[in-house]
């Protein structure tokens, strides 16, 4: 069978179009019928259509991986290898660095809402930047009480916001329903703008003097934010960062660049190094390898629990993954999950969320439910 992926089948698919353009531009000589010759032209018409938009999602498919093969796009479940690197989870989370969070106040203010999910507007006070910062509580959450919760601060991909993971990746179902199967501990999940500006892609990272500093503005400036307004806990167990597809580079970088502050990070299918386009370049051709994650594992491991998911298929995450695996040492811990196939997708990574929080329950020793 020819495959999903690569150019076969677009070229296909672009000769079958054109085929069928000449057929219809040309007439249907043969068929006398005025109705026959109309309802003949009507079909081509809809089949033509139906061909182009099934060149463009190929086409597009073979740029993002979305799907890798025709069992994926069925559907088909893959086969899971679980890996472990480096130091043990808890050790790696339990590390005794101080944080440099703010003592949460007696006095929090006041919600802005009475719903679970908060929404602000917030000015990093290191990073100057201005953004956007979702709080979705847990259920029963009163700041008057004296209980402090763990805190999850989930990155998005690019193109997206703070609500496509409670969206795309169903984090607010599927959190509850780890918490009622007490699997993990009930959290304060953080949703913090992660494109700065909206529709830029910046890839996270701290750019020269006159650029966003959004490492600062996601590692410093929101988690300050949080431990300020909320009943938190700041100890670094309490704290993970997440991310998927870019958002997933972006929390392999905040965790391992921020230990101090997260002791866990969740990653799904991220890379271990920016990838900027022509769009925004802000080191131009050299960037510093403050931010080579491969590197940085390999001199200056991290005190830090990772949980990393890919797969094999997967040409954006897998291959720098692998070169990652290869350099991990304590104190750093990775344990990984990686499909035999599957594409580079949300709704895989909803799929895979639940294992996820399973381990971040058992390995991280603040999520650890009671």
């Amino acid at each position: 069978m020819m495959s999903l992926t690569g150019a076969a089948l677009p070229v296909v698919l672009a000769v079958v179009a054109l085929g069928l353009f000449v057929f219809l531009a040309a007439g249907i000589p043969w068929v006398r019928s005025r109705w026959a010759a109309i309802a003949a032209r009507g079909t081509g018409l809809v089949v033509l259509n139906l061909v182009v938009v099934g060149l463009v999602g190929t086409l597009v498919n073979d740029h993002f991986d979305f799907y890798v093969s025709w069992s994926d796009l069925a559907g088909a479940s893959s086969a899971v290898t679980v890996t472990h690197h480096g130091a043990s989870a808890r050790a790696a989370a339990s590390h005794g660095m101080a944080s440099p969070l703010a003592r949460t106040p007696s006095i929090l203010p006041a919600l802005r809402s009475s719903g679970r999910l908060q929404i602000y507007v917030v000015n990093g006070s290191r990073s100057h930047v201005r953004g956007q910062v979702d709080v979705l509580l847990p259920r029963g959450y009163d700041a008057k009480r004296p209980t402090r919760y763990p805190v999850i601060e989930a990155l998005h991909g690019f193109p997206g916001s703070p609500q496509s993971w409670l969206t795309g990746m169903n984090l607010q179902q599927t959190l509850d329903a780890q918490v009622a199967a007490h699997v993990v501990a009930p959290a304060v999940v953080v949703l913090p703008q992660g494109n700065v500006p909206m529709g830029v892609d910046g890839e996270c990272v701290n750019g020269p003097a006159g650029t966003p500093q959004v490492e600062t503005w996601l590692g410093v400036d929101v988690p300050n934010f949080v431990a300020t307004h909320f009943r938190v806990r700041t100890e670094r167990s309490s704290w993970a960062v997440a991310g998927y597809s870019e958002g997933g580079w972006c929390a392999a970088m905040t965790g391992m660049l921020h230990p101090s502050v997260f002791g866990g990070s969740l990653v799904f299918s991220g890379t271990c190094a920016p990838e900027f386009t022509d769009h925004y370049r802000p080191f131009g051709r050299s960037t510093p390898s403050r931010y080579n994650l491969v590197r940085l594992a390999r001199t200056h491991p991290p005190a830090l629990a990772m949980w990393v998911q890919s797969s094999k298929r997967d040409g954006y995450s897998y291959p720098p993954t692998a070169a990652f695996l290869r350099q991990v040492r304590p104190p750093l811990s990775v344990t990984t999950l990686l499909l035999k196939t599957g594409g580079h997708r949300e709704q895989l990574w909803a799929n895979e969320l639940p294992a996820a929080l399973r381990w971040l329950g058992r390995s991280v020793p603040g999520f650890a439910p009671q």
